[in-house]
């Protein structure tokens, strides 16, 4: 595990050894990149952030050459880097105090909690760091740790908890951030132990330290307490308070456990208690996981909505016009049809749903919304007249709303390579400890063996990680072995099938996931998204315009309906169980089929022409690069001009594919 402390000083440790990290700037990216988990950052961001006074190139350079260093001192799995932009693993094995300070708070959170949580702020961030960003994030933790230090401070005063209510005042004071609410809980403790001199050397020291450093008095607040501490006014009991409500939590049971998606959770935790968020949509395709990641998210935002926290399935709404009536359904909300004149006598449901709702704190989990695209005004208007209600939809395509945060999911982690044990691989990839959890169930005696590692690791590579493909693949288990899966699925989409009772029929096979997406989509979406699967490894927009005719706006459109991912180099993706189910469309024409080939063929056979002069010169490294990040594509164009003699595409790449390969050494693969 690695262990980072930046409160009060910089410190690490890996597997309780102490890391030298002597290099300033290498402790500031190191901290910068920990303690932004969710993000990944452009190189050249912060190349300009950690070096402002360098210029680009020297500042790029300084940042690769430290990122290095890291890397070989922490080990790469703690980075996600790439040629673009740098992260942190937020899936890694590591513990930051910060994020201890950051822990959230409940109502129910125990003084021991809160002191455990307070204990960790030993003095600012980055002490003797003068970064801008650093003074930002040390104002913000600081707000963090007074927050933290002020709720312990009102626990121990009205549980009587007088001499550690003073140990904890006094270590706020000793920060230097004259904290009136440390002041008023030492006076409140000095009381509450018999002790009114010490009551007014405190209300003194208050005093003075305001005086010295801000030029003011003590408040109104502190200047009552003092005069009523010290008429004899007897120190009030604890409070107690009669224990509220739960909030009432409607949401569907889970009959398997949650996998996974820490990173994910964590974020979500963040967006729903953001005051300036209000509807969050989980996007993705279809089996990747939205609205299991929603159900567990919402629960643990019981607390926090005193309302209520309820589901609402959406799937099976066939008309635009009736979300009304699922979302009164959930809260347990009957219409009015008519009541001698009051106000529900003319009203729409959507009219009595809005003024119902009104003044309520509650959390709507809206899921499969896809469909339902019309009905978004009605999902606008709750908003706008529900302040205190938060949304958190799941859908296959954008909502399109001005206030709406998207977060799209993704895959699971799945092995690209076996470097490491069977534990090792098991413990560092969800895709892996999904599948052994659903074999499991088929086959209570399964277990991942290094005999049958490579074929496991196989499997959730051919359904790109995605949760639905991983569960259906596994429940093969006790009848087939794993090599036999992965052999299965190779040949057949349809192979991933199974006969669950307890989940709707759309979730029964990937086809038909796939097909109630493919029937969202328009006849020029269907026609271009057909044409996509051609391409292996990504594509670009230009590679994509020139094969398929699709223009940007018919890339966003698929984007937007999950179908095809963006990356952050300008590339785009598509799931590899949806490109081969959009290659069954395409390859249901021979004659489109081939003339779609034909240009991939001519597009990367010219591709490499036009790159063919630059292996031999200064731009040899970049060539090399552009070549390697179409590789697939290019395999692909070329397989098509040998099987089908296509003489001047074979012309056109031939010098340039040879010098490739024999530049990286692959000769292996040339002679193949």
């Amino acid at each position: 595990m690695l262990e980072v402390q930046l409160l009060g000083k910089f410190a690490a440790k890996l597997d309780d050894q102490h890391l030298d990290i002597p290099s300033r700037p290498a402790q500031a990216l190191l901290a910068y990149l920990i303690l932004n988990t969710h993000k990944s950052f452009r190189r050249e961001k912060l190349a300009g952030l950690l070096w402002p006074e360098s210029d680009e190139p020297d500042a790029r350079n300084n940042l690769r050459q430290t990122l290095w260093r890291l890397r070989k001192l922490l080990g790469d799995e703690f980075f996600l880097a790439d040629k673009v932009s740098v992260g942190f693993n937020a899936e890694a094995d590591y513990r930051l105090d910060a994020d201890q300070l950051q822990t959230y708070i409940d109502d129910n959170i125990s003084i021991e909690t809160l002191i455990q949580v307070v204990a960790v702020y030993e003095d600012k961030l980055l002490p003797g760091f003068y970064d801008s960003w650093v003074t930002l994030e040390q104002e913000r933790l600081q707000a963090v740790y007074e927050d933290r230090m002020q709720l312990l401070l009102a626990r121990l005063v009205e549980t009587a908890r007088w001499r550690e209510a003073r140990e904890w005042a006094e270590q706020w004071i000793a920060q230097g951030l004259t904290p009136e609410p440390a002041y008023r809980a030492l006076m409140m403790a000095q009381a509450g132990l018999g002790d009114l001199a010490g009551v007014a050397a405190v209300y003194q020291r208050c005093t003075e330290a305001l005086d010295e450093e801000l030029g003011v008095e003590p408040s109104a607040e502190t200047q009552t307490l003092f005069q009523r501490l010290t008429t004899g006014e007897v120190v009030p009991p604890p409070q107690t308070t009669q224990p509220r409500p739960r909030p009432t939590v409607k949401l569907p049971l889970q009959p398997t456990p949650f996998i996974g998606r820490h990173r994910d959770l964590r974020e979500m935790d963040s967006l729903l208690n953001s005051p300036t968020t209000r509807l969050v949509t989980i996007l993705g395709p279809g089996g990747i996981g939205k609205t299991r990641l929603a159900v567990e998210a919402a629960q643990a935002q019981s607390h926090a909505f005193a309302d209520g926290v309820y589901f609402v399935s959406l799937a099976s709404v066939d008309a635009p016009d009736q979300i009304a009536a699922p979302i009164a359904m959930a809260i347990n909300f009957s219409f009015h049809i008519r009541d001698q004149g009051e106000r529900w006598e003319n009203d729409s449901e959507s009219d009595q749903l809005l003024a119902y709702l009104r003044d309520k704190r509650i959390l709507l989990i809206l899921d499969n919304l896809e469909h339902l695209l019309a009905e978004i005004p009605f999902i606008a208007d709750l908003l706008q007249s529900a302040g205190e209600i938060k949304i958190l939809a799941t859908s296959r395509e954008r909502l399109g709303l001005r206030g709406e945060t998207v977060y799209p999911i993704g895959s699971l982690h799945v092995p690209i390579t076996i470097s490491e044990d069977v534990q090792a691989i098991v413990d560092r990839h969800d895709a892996i400890q999904l599948f052994i959890n659903c074999a499991k169930r088929a086959q209570p005696t399964f277990a991942l063996t290094v005999d049958n590692l490579d074929d496991v690791i196989n499997i959730c590579q051919l359904v790109d990680g995605m949760p639905l493909g991983i569960e259906l693949a596994a429940a093969w288990v006790g009848l087939l072995t794993p090599r036999e899966i992965a052999a299965e699925i190779k040949s057949n989409l349809d192979f991933l099938t199974a006969n669950w009772r307890d989940i709707p029929a759309r979730h029964q096979s990937i086809r038909s996931v796939f097909e109630s997406s493919w029937q969202q989509l328009t006849a020029t979406e269907q026609d271009v998204f057909q044409q996509l699967s051609i391409f292996r490894g990504g594509f670009t927009r230009q590679a994509a315009e020139y094969i398929t005719g699709a223009m940007l706006p018919s890339l966003m459109a698929l984007a937007n309906k999950s179908l095809i991912q963006p990356d952050y180099t300008g590339r785009y993706h598509i799931h590899e169980l949806l490109r081969q189910f959009g290659g069954e469309h395409l390859a249901a024409s021979t004659e489109w089929e081939t003339a779609v080939r034909d240009r991939h063929c001519a597009y990367y056979t010219a591709f490499l022409k036009q790159r063919e002069p630059h292996l031999d010169g200064q731009d040899l490294h970049k060539t090399l690069t552009e070549i390697s990040i179409e590789i697939d594509n290019v395999r692909r164009a070329w397989q098509w001009a040998i099987t089908h003699q296509k003489l001047s595409a074979i012309n056109d790449a031939m010098e340039g594919l040879c010098e490739y390969y024999r530049i990286r050494g692959f000769l292996r693969e040339a002679y193949d």
